[in-house]
């Protein structure tokens, strides 16, 4: 690598910076209302901690999505489509706050819950922007691009990750109340919550930035919808197997209901790996 690209590299590095410095202030303001960011930040409040961390993460993730997909001949261009898509990004994360809020954690406060250093929420924002990220980072590196196209795939990424959560939490820990153990901070359990969802995203990256192989529209939804499910229930059952295997010292159940966060760290890793592989084998 030459300086010139060096130099080509460190302006989009710079408009990265930028764009975080943009969210920065946008969750401030997003917050205002209930608390200084800034203040809790510096009190040590870690909920506001790990909100302000997972939009930034996930931003970062969505911008490598961008550069990905660069491919104007023109740098003056290739800078203002970098920009542009990433200030698209930002909202992505900011709009995935409003989902976490009113559909993945329902009925709980969640300005009011990191104000007072609810951890286990601030985890499950975490994941949700780190998933954001994901798939704000595949719905823009995929063939076929054009800004529609991007938020088309974004927005189809979105519902499926809050479906599948949404199924989660009502079938597989229906004798758990997930989300009311959350709300009363719960750390176990949210760790478990955002690590899935980051898991989930991984495998949509998969079923997004592999696009299908038709241009009808009904096909590419199919052929969407079918990686996704397999994916899916890849997950489920390895997950199953990690319960057994790896987090050897409680199971699910246990694990939540005495909130013992360092099996739930444990199994929300080994989680994130396997779909992690499973999303490179399915693409």
């Amino acid at each position: 690598m030459n300086i010139e690209q060096y130099g080509i590299y460190i302006l989009y590095t710079l408009i990265y910076v930028v764009l975080a410095v943009v969210l920065k202030y946008a969750l401030n303001f997003r917050s205002l209302s209930d608390y200084n960011a800034d203040e809790q930040l510096a009190g040590g409040n870690l909920a506001v901690g790990l909100r302000r961390t997972g939009a930034q993460f996930g931003l970062a993730i969505a911008v490598t999505g961008v550069l990905s997909s660069s491919g104007a001949d023109d740098l003056l261009a290739d800078l203002f489509n970098t920009a542009s898509y990433g200030f698209i990004a930002v909202v992505f994360m900011l709009s995935s706050l409003l989902i976490t809020d009113r559909l993945v954690l329902p009925g709980v406060n969640n300005q009011e819950s990191l104000k007072q250093g609810n951890v286990a929420v601030g985890f499950v924002e975490f994941g949700m922007l780190v998933a954001t990220g994901i798939v704000a980072y595949s719905s823009m590196v995929g063939e076929g691009g054009g800004m529609l196209s991007s938020l088309s795939y974004f927005i189809a990424g979105q519902i499926t990750l809050v479906a599948l959560v949404i199924v989660y939490e009502k079938i597989f820990v229906r004798n758990f109340d997930i989300v009311e153990a959350i709300g009363n901070n719960n750390i176990a359990s949210g760790i478990y919550l955002g690590g899935k969802m980051i898991a989930y995203s991984l495998i949509l990256k998969s079923a997004i930035a592999g696009n299908g192989t038709s241009e009808l529209p009904v096909d590419l939804a199919l052929e969407f919808l079918a990686v996704a499910a397999l994916g899916m229930i890849f997950l489920y059952l390895f997950e199953s197997i990690l319960d057994r295997l790896i987090v050897t010292s409680a199971n699910l159940s246990s694990m939540l209901n005495k909130d013992s966060i360092v099996p739930a760290v444990q199994l929300a890793s080994a989680k994130i790996g396997i779909a992690l592989i499973l999303s490179n084998a399915i693409l």
